[in-house]
């Protein structure tokens, strides 16, 4: 908010310079963003047990907050696991064995019996004549107790990754103060976006450990609009 008179300012995106510590605040930022959609999911799945438009969302969710959860210290090619920087609380090493369980062998990858598919036929009760043969699939979500304590462990660890990183942001934050800001500026140090089209979009990038840009896939509409 600026006072009266007080004239209106831009902010600057600058890159902060490569070192050590940025790459190592690009990591641990990268957890926190990764417990934050999962941390959502969740949240949106607890409120769906009073909200009829997230009732039927809430299973996929909860599935989602899994997957999300559990990228933060499954095997990764670009980044350590986040278990290397915190140590998930002993009253919490249950649930957080179950989630990377349930990610497993149900969310990313179908072997459990918490989803089955049941081949059944469908007679006719007074004549017992064959009406169809069809498949059915029994699927059960995550349980809302466990919800609940999944979003507990969600909460603690990204408490455990805050304490980490803020010692980090303030070195990052020290040597800002004493760059040259101004030459930064001028010579333009910001990510660099790349705009491209859907038709390009690629899955199969990696991404660095210190980030220079990212692209930005547009779709024709978004182009002609």
């Amino acid at each position: 908010m600026k006072e009266d008179g007080e004239a209106a300012s831009e902010i600057v995106l600058l890159a902060v310079p490569d070192s050590a510590d940025a790459r190592l605040f690009v990591e641990l930022s990268s957890y926190g963003a990764d417990l934050a959609e999962a941390r959502h999911a969740l949240e949106l799945a607890i409120r769906g047990s009073n909200d009829t438009l997230l009732r039927d969302a809430a299973p996929y969710l909860s599935g989602f907050a899994a997957l999300a959860y559990c990228r933060t210290y499954f095997p990764s090619n670009v980044r350590r696991p986040l278990t290397d920087h915190v140590v998930i609380p002993g009253e919490l090493q249950d649930i957080h064995l179950m989630i990377g369980a349930f990610r497993n062998t149900t969310i990313a990858h179908s072997q459990s019996q918490l989803t089955t598919t049941f081949p059944v036929a469908l007679i006719d009760s007074s004549s017992l004549q064959l009406r169809d043969v069809m498949a059915s699939t029994f699927v059960q979500p995550l349980p809302p107790p466990l919800v609940s304590r999944f979003l507990e462990l969600v909460k603690a660890v990204d408490d455990l990754l805050l304490e980490v990183t803020e010692p980090v942001r303030q070195r990052l934050m020290t040597e800002m103060r004493h760059a040259d800001l101004a030459r930064m500026v001028a010579e333009g140090k910001s990510p660099d976006v790349i705009h491209s089209t859907d038709a390009d979009f690629n899955p199969r990038t990696k991404r660095r450990a210190y980030p220079s840009g990212n692209t930005i896939y547009w779709s024709k509409t978004e182009i002609d609009d």
